[in-house]
């Protein structure tokens, strides 16, 4: 069914930013040009139209959106006992029926599914934690071991096992088989960090170990100490280790391949966020969304500080930022990364990752309502698609937007034009 919601009035607020005298000329200009050129018939451009899909399910249930599926699993809210457990699939962006249920018996709820090199992984917890690998075209269940997966290299990872009391153990799988192709096993007290193909541990003396996360082979030994109760990072191809200089919070960057010293910066990874999504160079956001900084990764100097922001990732030539905004939406704007100044407000969304042509949707809750938009952050422009009624937990996907219903039920809509 299509569904024309209509032009709301009142309701888009894109923030425009005030125009220098140059471009109210051109703007003058612009609008002399088309009431030359609309003296004729011509008629206004026709919006694209919203497609509705409702999907039975009960509030028990937990909606997982990943790339173009909906994955319905029941029941996972206020369950906790050893039961029978339901994942289906529908296709996404039509959703019209389902193409597979897969039934699991499970020691606890379903807490949530990805899709990692071609093959769905659910999250059982029932005082432990199991990963069950689910074959995503047929539903068929592959395999299921004890811990959270972590993708090491190409159908490969380390699940990491902590229900040992005293021990937490490490087997590198391959996905297609669940087959372990190596294991390790440390003390529950010792910290170890996984990040995509390294494994960091470090043991009560401080002496860190870098081994490659796919082979299980040791890369470099170093002695690197740290506050336990603060966390470690690695981004991009550094080792991020926090600590204070003068009284003042710092970390210091080790490369992740030999654990050699790269440089000392002022970030505050209690408080200050660090993605290696910007490009060449690190984004370092604020938790109050007050400052966004981009950090040069061979250096560790600011290039610049944008208040405002909370975090940044690349799209294109750009960087698309999001900060604090007057809804319970992110304020969202694209920002040139030489200097960080606003090259365009794409306004107040909950948006998707980008499309591969760089666009996105977006949707905006107010109350029972909510906005839904296509959002091209490399124009910048926004087209509104229309207005939902009656609706609340929505979550913006790259081909459409989901959103729970009255009484349970799931509604799907998606642009009849596609992105």
């Amino acid at each position: 069914m299509v569904i024309d919601l209509g032009m709301p009035r009142d309701e888009v607020e894109l923030a425009p930013r005030p125009l220098s005298l140059r471009q109210r000329r051109g703007m003058a200009a612009l609008l002399a040009l088309a009431a030359l050129m609309g003296t004729g018939s011509a008629a206004a451009p026709k919006r694209s139209a919203l497609v509705s899909v409702v999907i039975r399910a009960t509030a028990a249930d937990e909606v997982v959106v990943e790339g173009d599926a909906l994955y319905l699993l029941r029941p996972s809210r206020g369950t906790v006992r050893a039961g029978l457990r339901t994942v289906t699939r529908y296709r996404l962006p039509d959703a019209t029926s389902p193409e597979w249920e897969a039934r699991l018996y499970t020691d606890g709820p379903l807490r949530g599914a990805s899709l990692v090199d071609g093959t769905l992984l659910a999250v059982a917890d029932g005082g432990k934690v199991q990963t069950i690998a689910i074959e995503p075209e047929s539903g068929q269940e592959v395999w299921r071991r004890s811990g959270w997966y972590h993708r090491t290299g190409p159908g490969h990872g380390l699940l990491q096992d902590y229900s040992p009391v005293v021990a937490q153990r490490l087997f590198n799988v391959d996905l297609a088989t669940g087959n372990v192709r190596w294991s390790r096993q440390y003390s529950t007290d010792e910290q170890v960090l996984i990040d995509r193909d390294r494994l960091v541990h470090w043991d009560k003396a401080g002496i860190a170990r870098l081994f490659d996360a796919d082979s299980g082979a040791l890369l470099a030994t170093a002695h690197l100490p740290f506050d336990q109760q603060m966390s470690v990072q690695i981004v991009g191809d550094l080792l991020l280790i926090p600590g204070t200089s003068g009284g003042r919070p710092v970390i210091t960057a080790y490369g992740r391949d030999r654990l050699d010293r790269r440089w000392q910066a002022d970030i505050d990874l209690q408080n200050e966020f660090v993605s290696g999504e910007c490009g060449d160079a690190l984004c370092v956001g604020s938790g109050n969304d007050e400052k966004l900084r981009l950090v040069d990764i061979a250096t560790g100097r600011t290039r610049w500080a944008a208040a405002g922001w909370g975090y940044a990732y690349r799209v294109g030539p750009y960087l698309l930022a999001y900060g604090r905004g007057q809804s319970t939406n992110a304020r969202a704007a694209v920002l040139d990364p030489t200097d960080g100044h606003v090259v365009g407000e794409l306004g107040e969304w909950s948006a998707s990752l980008p499309a591969v042509g760089g666009q996105m949707l977006g949707i905006r809750e107010n109350g029972s309502r909510a906005l839904v938009a296509r959002l091209d952050p490399l124009v910048p422009a926004v087209e509104v698609l229309g207005v939902l009624a009656d609706v609340f937990q929505c979550q913006a996907a790259a081909v459409a937007v989901v959103c729970r219903r009255a009484g349970g039920s799931i509604g799907v809509w998606y642009p009849e034009r596609r992105l």
